[in-house]
């Protein structure tokens, strides 16, 4: 418990986070199960700072890490995906909720902080009134979503010529998605979206593996599902989705390179639209593109829905003079491999390592 009044730490051993979410808005990104997950550069302890007064509540979920170079000190960073702050819409309380969880951090002996807001709740407008919370936000390019309280056949009319072209040549060819409740092909997963990451030069720690798929699935329960689409017996692209409250995911997605000719994946997320629809959810949201860029990827994903939502991140430094010290030592450490820190855009800057 914290000294200060209203204000409180949770972490995922009790019910008591998930408790409070139960008051507020959310989403999967902000519960406990979602933050004890592993990989994906995720790394530190899970904890959410809670702030309240009466029927009002406000819940900023992170990871807490330890600085190895800074004995003693601590960053605040984010879980992959879309998590930030959720809580009540009240201004003035919210202002004082940040007052909180700053002194709190401070307390921590947090050098800087960094978290992923929600593209879809559009969170970070809880933050634009508060003049050194909106300083450290970020644009971070656009995602896409598809409306699914929109009749089904409005959004195949919004379909380019040539997405429509592909959606039917992959039907003609006899691929069928369904959905794998035993999630018996884990294994075609992983090697399919294994072959994906790697054909796309990404990142050892965004590497799955099936005891990852395995963690994944009992951590969310029926949250997580597994879709997969085949012709005949063979996989040609699987995807593991996140169903919570409205909202569907495409969180993750590969696609067999034997395949490609037949566009599988676009099928994957057309047939899996359609069972959002049949199941009640009302957003179905496929994310943007790599690092923020409306590249290939994202391209791709707005052949399927034209709504935009606007990603953005936060990056405060907390503690200046520890900050600019170890932004100094990791300069000079990638100086001497020939790399310029000023040349380069991440946050914190004393993390950046390519090598990683």
């Amino acid at each position: 418990m914290l000294a200060l009044a209203n204000a409180y730490v949770v972490t995922p051993a009790g019910t008591e986070w998930d408790d409070v979410l139960e008051r507020i808005p959310h989403d999967v990104f902000h519960t406990s199960k979602y933050h004890c997950l592993s990989g994906f550069g995720q790394q530190g302890d899970a904890q959410a700072f809670v702030y309240q007064e009466g029927d009002l509540s406000f819940l900023w979920p992170y990871l807490l890490t330890p600085i190895a170079a800074a004995p003693g000190y601590h960053d605040v960073t984010s879980v992959y995906g879309y998590p930030g702050p959720v809580g009540s819409s009240d201004a003035a309380f919210t202002a004082r909720a940040w007052q909180a969880l700053t002194e709190h951090w401070s307390n921590q002996k947090v050098v800087s902080a960094f978290t992923r807001f929600h593209p879809l709740l559009a969170n970070f407008q809880m933050l634009e009134g508060i003049p050194a919370a909106a300083a450290g936000i970020r644009e971070y390019g656009d995602t896409i979503s598809i409306d699914l309280t929109l009749p089904p056949e409005q959004h195949t009319a919004a379909y380019n010529k040539n997405l429509r072209y592909d959606l039917r040549k992959a039907r003609e060819a006899g691929l069928v998605t369904t959905e794998d409740t035993s999630w018996a092909h884990t294994d075609d997963f992983v090697s399919v979206y294994q072959d994906t990451m790697s054909r796309c030069g990404s990142r050892k720690e965004y590497i799955v593996d099936a005891i990852w798929v395995d963690h994944f699935r009992a951590a969310l329960g029926n949250h997580a599902r597994l879709f997969v689409t085949r012709r005949e017996q063979s996989v040609a692209a699987a995807m593991i989705v996140i169903r919570y409250g409205g909202y569907l995911h495409s969180h993750l997605i590969g696609t067999a390179p034997e395949f490609a000719a037949f566009s599988p994946s676009k099928l994957l997320l057309d047939d899996v639209r359609l069972w959002g629809i049949q199941n009640g959810c009302h957003t179905m949201h496929l994310g943007g593109g790599l690092g923020g860029r409306e590249d290939s990827l994202f391209q791709f994903k707005r052949k399927f829905s034209p709504r935009r939502h606007s990603f953005r991140t936060g990056n405060w430094i907390m503690n200046a003079p520890v900050y600019r010290d170890l932004e100094e030592q990791n300069r000079a450490t990638l100086a001497a491999r020939g790399i310029n820190l000023e040349d380069v855009s991440y946050f914190p800057s004393y993390r950046f390592n390519p090598a990683t």
